[in-house]
């Protein structure tokens, strides 16, 4: 995606969903999908704002304060990849930087209760990264206190919001 060659105004339509978050170079690859639009098409970036994940309910003080360190660690390492994790937030003032037109934004979030199907993704991403996790000094008994911690209901956590930004080209 970075280098592959595009057809200028070739699209009516260009959509990316939780991509360019990922790319170091994801201001050169939204410039290049811009380029790629016909005259007033229209380009949809989705991507989320990981830096705001507010703990809405918790068993004690305990219990929220190992949840956002485990999410700085995960953060941290993510950002270590290449991730930017406010680039949701970003994609409007990019997009205009690209010469878009029209641009809005709607950001989508909810609550994600400890067992229940969102909250997975934090249990998924703590497991995949459990290696990098324990090199940011988190332990083995801290990761097993926040897995535990993902299935208690009495858990919730705001979702890790989603900006759906949309720009026309003139």
């Amino acid at each position: 995606m970075v280098q592959d060659p595009l057809p200028a105004d070739g699209y009516d339509l260009v959509h990316a969903r939780l991509v360019l978050q990922h790319l170091p170079e994801r201001l050169d690859v939204l410039a290049r999908l811009a380029g790629a639009l016909r005259p007033g098409g229209w380009l949809v970036l989705e991507e989320f704002d990981t830096a705001w994940v507010p703990v809405l309910a918790a068993p004690d003080e305990e219990a929220a304060t190992l949840f956002e360190r485990v999410h700085n660690a995960l953060s941290a390492q993510l950002e270590k990849a290449g991730l930017d994790p406010v680039w949701g937030r970003r994609v409007p003032g990019a997009m205009l930087g690209a010469g878009l037109a029209d641009v809005t934004a709607t950001t989508y979030a909810e609550s994600w209760a400890g067992g229940g199907t969102g909250i997975g993704l934090h249990r998924v991403n703590a497991q995949q990264m459990a290696d990098r996790l324990r090199a940011e000094g988190l332990t083995d008994a801290e990761l097993e206190r926040f897995q535990a911690l993902l299935a208690d209901p009495a858990f919730v956590v705001n979702s890790l919001p989603l900006v759906s930004t949309r720009g026309r080209r003139p």
